[in-house]
């Protein structure tokens, strides 16, 4: 008996210090251990798998409802003036309406409004003095290279691919959880030219060292789409007079 409490204690105390963080509450998943704190905003993410997604999703097993909105906007679809689908495309946007928001973007998998305790410790760029409940991580540009090295700049607008919780992988240096670890839009996927599961390196940027590119054109073209439409509208209102 007095040899099997020590020993008992002894199991405890190892039990608690190995496990020392507590699953994610609701979410069925674990506290990763292959790193313990955050990589420098410029890491590198390499051989990672891609696939696409865009504003608009077609209903799917992973979407049931489609993708009409994001993780941290509720009327996504309405804001982006339209379906982003890779079916109907005018070059790098989409070919049925002006793009009025980038349409370089990214989803990756970790939500900071669900998860503000570890987006406090994990994000590189984490700000304090942010309103709790508004995302840190929406609009923040990530830099991405095909295989071939032609890079692209994208901005993090949704969260996926299949988890949300994954910021081991995501401001770490694990490998993601799940087969894919990053979602492109149609627009990242043309202009780098990719298929439905090739690998790209992909890393964190700050604004400022963003070059200048079709990535940030997006708002003057629909500025001027909508002031060429609406000349229309009324030059049509008026034969009609």
């Amino acid at each position: 008996m007095f040899l099997f409490l020590p020993f008992f204690s002894l199991c405890f105390i190892c039990f608690f210090f190995c496990v020392s963080d507590p699953p994610l509450k609701g979410k069925g998943e674990g506290i990763k251990g292959c790193c313990y704190e955050p990589v420098p905003e410029g890491h590198w993410h390499k051989d990672i798998t891609a696939t696409v997604f865009w504003i608009g999703t077609d209903i799917t097993q992973w979407s049931p409802k489609g993708i009409f909105r994001s993780a941290w906007d509720e009327h996504w679809i309405r804001n982006y003036g339209g379906e982003d689908s890779p079916k109907a495309r005018a070059g790098l946007l989409p070919g049925t309406h002006a793009a009025t928001l980038n349409p370089f973007y990214v989803a990756l998998p970790f939500n900071d409004v669900a998860y503000p305790h570890i987006a406090k410790k994990w994000i590189p760029w984490y700000d304090s003095s942010l309103s709790p409940g508004k995302s840190q991580c929406k609009g923040h540009w990530v830099e991405i290279k095909n295989k071939w090295g032609k890079v692209v700049y994208a901005q993090w607008m949704d969260v996926g691919p299949y988890a949300a919780d994954d910021y081991c992988y995501v401001f770490g240096s694990c490998k993601p959880k799940s087969k894919s670890g990053i979602d492109v839009s149609p627009a990242v996927k043309e202009y780098l030219g990719l298929g439905g599961m090739d690998k790209v390196s992909w890393r964190f940027i700050a604004e400022k060292e963003v070059p200048h590119g079709p990535w940030i054109k997006y708002l003057e073209e629909a500025i001027l789409y909508s002031v060429i439409k609406r000349k229309e509208s009324e030059e049509k209102n008026r034969s009609r007079k």
